[in-house]
């Protein structure tokens, strides 16, 4: 791995045209209009294999997804490698993608999982229900603490 690493990705994957499938990309929406230094965003329909690669060039990934099974309003926690049951190119865990990326590359960041909860995934709907845009709200809100408790201004160069 490098040791040049940026210090933060972090990469929603959702689709936006699935109702409150698109709470990721849309927390990263918010996340970028915020213009945290060190932090680099991604936005994603699904994990693919190519990713696992990129890994790498970071400290630390923090995937972002909606969920139905979560507690309201979200659930941050880590991840380690997933010894995926199967390994598909049309998608992949979070765990899996860490996995390859450990195994076909030598090492991985610090990574975790923020689920923000869910409720309504009907196609054709482009817009999240209120009870997960309140999700959402109160998701980003902890995530910015977060990120300043991680990474001190100074470390990440006048940035949270």
């Amino acid at each position: 791995m490098k040791t040049d690493r940026s210090p933060l990705l972090v990469m929603g994957y959702g689709n936006p045209a699935r109702g409150d499938d698109g709470l990721a990309p849309a927390f990263i929406e918010r996340l970028r209009h915020l213009n945290l230094a060190g932090v680099e965003t991604r936005v994603e329909y699904q994990l693919c294999v190519e990713y696992a690669l990129e890994l790498g060039n970071y400290e630390r990934v923090v995937f972002v997804d909606a969920s139905l099974e979560t507690t309201p309003p979200f659930r941050h926690a880590l991840l380690g490698p997933d010894a995926a049951r199967h390994l598909d190119t049309h998608g992949l865990s979070p765990g899996a993608l860490i996995f390859l990326a450990e195994t076909l590359f030598g090492g991985v960041p610090s990574a975790s999982l923020l689920a923000i909860r869910g409720y309504q995934f009907q196609p054709f709907v482009e817009s999240l229900c209120p009870a997960a845009e309140k999700n959402l709200s109160l998701a980003l809100e902890y995530f910015v603490g977060w990120i300043g408790k991680q990474y001190p201004r100074d470390a990440l160069a006048g940035g949270v």
